[in-house]
């Protein structure tokens, strides 16, 4: 268990680094920098929730809350970093995020949020048939189409709390891309069923 709950804040700490690269660089370039996170996750075998929520047995699903948690402390130690370096274009692109976030209906951040999912759950799967591309490809995609990602979500919150621009409606965007990337993750192998190689 301790091996889990470490490998889950890593996670964490390689998204929360990605999303700050993402704040300092912006744009498609950023876009492309921040799947040094995803890259870093699958390579090292962690536990992240957008890469195990479509592969672990329904059983076993509720692994994937102390591996949420997990995550989300290593996201907000990657934001104790941030604020070390945050510049006018970190505050920028953080302000354009949370005001995505918070002025989106839940359904909004629903129906987002499980786009995400998919993508995540199809680049891991490429990695896990020896294709890398997808992982590289895969997180500009979502970025580049505004999805929320559950996990860089709770780095961006972390940053906006240390920083001074927490909101409470961050919350509860957050829980509607949690239930959202969960959905999204899950329909690769609902779609495939048999051909759906775990």
């Amino acid at each position: 268990m301790r091996q889990f709950l470490s490998m889950s804040v890593f996670a964490g700490l390689m998204i929360g680094i990605a999303g700050l690269v993402y704040l300092r660089v912006g744009g498609l370039e950023g876009a492309v920098l921040f799947a040094f996170g995803l890259l870093s996750v699958v390579m090292c075998g962690a536990q992240l929730y957008t890469g195990k929520a479509g592969y672990l047995p329904y059983k076993e699903s509720w692994r994937l809350v102390p591996m949420l948690a997990g995550n989300a402390v290593g996201c907000v130690a990657a934001a104790c970093i941030a604020i070390y370096v945050a510049n006018d274009a970190v505050m920028a692109n953080l302000d354009a995020i949370l005001a995505a976030r918070l002025t989106a209906s839940w359904h909004a951040l629903l129906v987002t949020s499980i786009g995400t999912g998919v993508i995540m759950t199809l680049a891991v799967y490429g990695a896990r048939k020896g294709h890398y591309l997808p992982l590289l490809f895969g997180v500009p995609v979502f970025i580049m189409c505004g999805l929320p990602h559950c996990v860089a979500d709770a780095f961006y919150y972390g940053a906006a709390l240390l920083m001074g621009k927490f909101e409470w409606m961050m919350l509860w965007a957050w829980l509607w891309a949690i239930v959202g990337n969960y959905i999204g993750c899950n329909l690769p192998r609902w779609f495939m069923g048999d051909k759906f190689e775990a």
